[in-house]
């Protein structure tokens, strides 16, 4: 070994200590940058989970026999009790009478905006089957 590599060993050692301060900003900003992206999209998935559970609990037996704008009825009940204000049942969910079935599709689009001109798209779509 020559003098000037154990001189740069030392000299290493000295400089790594850890995380520099641009370090930690980069990681405070995609901290950050998860946590915005939680709470603007979560309240929009409860949402959706929160319809799932509505249509689920409309009378399976019943639903069949129920003419569309009872069923949009119930479902518009349901909707302010459950506090989802902002959807617009006819446009949310559509009724498509079989023979034998009752099918309720629940689709929907939500955009949340992120930063300058960038926002994201959601989309929800669930279909059930009444008999």
């Amino acid at each position: 070994m020559t003098r000037f590599s154990i001189a740069r060993k030392g000299q290493t050692r000295q400089r790594q200590r850890g995380v520099s301060i641009i370090g930690w900003l980069a990681i405070l900003l995609l901290i950050g940058s998860a946590a915005m992206l939680v709470v603007r999209l979560a309240p929009h998935y409860i949402d959706f989970e929160t319809i799932v559970s509505i249509v689920n609990a409309l009378p399976a037996n019943e639903v069949h026999t129920m003419d569309k704008a009872t069923i949009r009825e119930s479902l518009l009940k349901r909707f302010l009790i459950n506090n989802i204000r902002d959807l617009n049942v006819n446009k949310v969910v559509d009724i498509d009478r079989r023979r034998e079935t009752t099918v309720l599709t629940v689709h929907y689009e939500r955009r949340e905006h992120l930063v300058y001109n960038v926002d994201l798209v959601l989309t929800f779509y669930r279909q059930f089957e009444f008999q």
